[in-house]
């Protein structure tokens, strides 16, 4: 069964890009099939593959223009890719949001891993809600939410959890929020222990292990177009994502009753 997730916070500059792209690829390494779809409009991971305004991308699928399966690239070993435009914040824009709209993405990667063997879909989602974040909710099973350990950081989980309750009750029933975890982690500060200490006693389960903490080798690697993994194996970055996956290996997802 394909695990299909998305990695969503609806506050900005969490590392929500960079998380999607280094846990896909520590994935792809660890052997399974995954494959990643940029559906942020800044298309950052698309070009962190050098990737540049590609003919057939996900813009095109959310229009129906053409099936998911023609934009998919393969990016290396067991890693594809669904890449993004510049143009797909016209989705957002020109789309009326009727229900039927937030469905196209859960009915093509159905049709898609009804015929090809994908063990991890990933879900780079934008910073905000609309009609294309939707349809990640309700294509995904496993919601997975980065977040820095400072002031207001909560507030993007919650608005989350709201998230998911909504579409949980009307849309997308199979979806959980899976974990939480730390981007640009400082252990030794005072704000890291207090927003650390605040999870556990109010979120308990959620709190995931494994932080991703500060890392210059992270900031560096997607203007060298390589995943951390590549860019620079030895680094703190790259040994926090290959646990981080290895921790999201494990959350065995509830079988689904029918």
């Amino acid at each position: 069964m394909t695990r299909i997730i998305a990695i969503s916070n609806q506050k900005g500059g969490v590392g929500k890009t960079t998380s999607s792209l280094n846990i896909a690829s520590a994935l792809a390494i660890e052997g399974k099939k995954v494959l990643l779809l940029d559906l942020d409009p800044q298309s950052n991971i698309t070009k962190s593959f050098g990737i540049i305004e590609p003919e057939k991308n996900i813009y095109g699928v959310l229009l129906k223009e053409y099936p998911i399966k023609e934009t998919v690239f393969k990016v290396r070993d067991n890693l594809l890719l669904v890449p993004c435009s510049k143009n797909f914040a016209a989705f957002e824009r020109n789309n009326s949001g009727d229900i039927e709209s937030f469905y196209i993405l859960k009915e093509q990667l159905d049709e898609l891993t009804a015929k090809t063997h994908i063990d991890f879909i990933v879900i780079d989602c934008p910073p905000s809600l609309g009609i294309i974040s939707t349809n990640a909710y309700v294509a995904a099973d496993e919601i997975y939410t980065p977040m820095e350990a400072q002031e207001f950081s909560i507030d993007g989980l919650e608005e989350v959890i709201k998230t998911i309750i909504k579409v949980k009750k009307r849309l997308n029933e199979r979806i959980e929020l899976k974990g939480v975890f730390f981007t640009r982690f400082h252990g030794r500060k005072l704000i890291s222990r207090d927003v650390q200490e605040y999870l556990q006693e109010h979120f308990p389960n959620l709190l995931l292990n494994t932080s991703i903490r500060e890392c210059v080798r992270l900031k560096e690697s997607p203007s060298a177009r390589q995943d951390i993994f590549a860019f620079a194996p030895e680094s703190n970055g790259a040994n926090d994502y290959r646990s981080l996956a290895l921790e999201i290996l494990t959350k065995v997802p509830r079988p689904q009753t029918t």
